[in-house]
């Protein structure tokens, strides 16, 4: 079955319509609420008959974020209508949701490691949530008056370039690594108050950096975003997340479930890189950075991009840049990108 067209009749819900009014506040408790400098945080914990896990709030100046991480033990529907205009982004690191909008006639899949930017136009419909998988997401919301006051419309005339209507099944994406780095520092963030605000006002305006870029550099959108190009993308997340770590080809392949050589073939199809190519150019990166803009040892360098030793880091070093670390460091050298 194609895994973006299901049949509406597929799931039911015993809980659905019991309550459609601030469905969630109604399988959760609350277990926390700040309100400090205009922003308003709330933290509910599901109930036990519904979930294991919580969800969360934060609120301010026309931005809504809403965050997500239950192992669900029923079918969940929440029901919505919005009478206002939104821009939505949605990051679904583990899951899947099923999203049901009035007047389009086949249900729109969302799976894990997939995410969305779509601008929504007065719609109601519904979001259909899964027993028994865990649902990790984090999704975000900006009124108009959020967009008019970053200038986004402005711009890039997101309404009718990003219209739900108009993309429909073609608005899915894998989630790249760039992507992922952010959802990680939102999802470990502990701020409060001012801090939070201009924190998550920062990396929404990131995100949203990310998925315009693509667009400016005329990349097709995916219409059906393959299993292993997902598989490939969480490769170079584990690749790109911690340099220290030097994966090994059957390591990677272990992690993503692909095997060595489907692995090995399609990265470099995806990325025009072998996998070898693509981390040693990513360290190489990060530590002409390091090189630059810190006054680490070389010795300790050499340890944050994945060499044990620092000879080894020296000479591989040497061999791509034409230059040591140290005489890179002294010459001030940067390239622009």
């Amino acid at each position: 079955m194609d895994k973006k067209r299901r049949e509406k009749t597929s799931f039911t819900t015993n809980i659905t319509n019991k309550v459609k009014k601030h469905f969630l506040y109604s399988i959760s408790e609350l277990v926390a609420t700040q309100e400090q400098c205009g922003i308003v945080s709330k933290k509910f914990r599901f109930l036990e008959n519904y979930g294991t896990g919580y969800f969360e709030f934060h609120r301010f100046d026309g931005l809504y974020i809403n965050i997500f991480d239950v192992l669900l033990k029923q079918d969940i529907t929440i029901d919505g209508h919005l009478s206002k205009d939104y821009l939505e982004l949605s990051f679904l690191i583990e899951g899947e949701q099923i999203i049901r909008i009035n007047g389009i006639a086949t249900d729109l899949i969302c799976e894990s490691q997939e995410c969305y930017m779509v601008y929504l136009h007065e719609i109601q419909g519904s979001v259909v949530y899964l027993k028994r998988k865990r649902v990790k997401e984090i999704k975000i919301r900006m009124s108009s008056d959020f967009i008019t006051r970053h200038r986004i419309n402005e711009e890039y005339d997101i309404s009718e370039r990003y219209s739900l209507r108009k993309l429909q099944d073609s608005f899915l994406l894998p989630l790249c690594t760039k992507t992922q780095g952010i959802l990680s520092e939102i999802l470990s963030d502990n701020r409060k108050g001012l801090l939070k605000r201009l924190f998550l006002e920062s990396k929404t305006l990131e995100l949203i950096t990310l998925q315009l870029d693509k667009s400016s550099k005329a990349k097709p959108m995916i219409t059906q975003v393959d299993h292993t190009v997902k598989k490939l993308y969480q490769a170079q997340y584990y690749i790109s997340s911690d340099l220290s770590v030097q994966y090994s080809i059957q390591e990677l392949s272990r992690k993503i479930g692909l095997n060595d050589f489907v692995f090995k073939k399609e990265f470099k199809n995806l990325f025009g890189k072998t996998v070898f190519e693509y981390a040693t150019e990513s360290r190489m990166n990060r530590a002409k950075q390091l090189l630059l803009h810190s006054k680490k040892p070389i010795y300790e360098i050499s340890e944050l991009v994945g060499y044990k030793n620092s000879t080894h880091f020296t000479a591989a070093f040497k061999k791509i840049e034409g230059i040591t670390p140290r005489k890179y460091r002294d010459s001030g050298i940067e390239e622009i990108a």
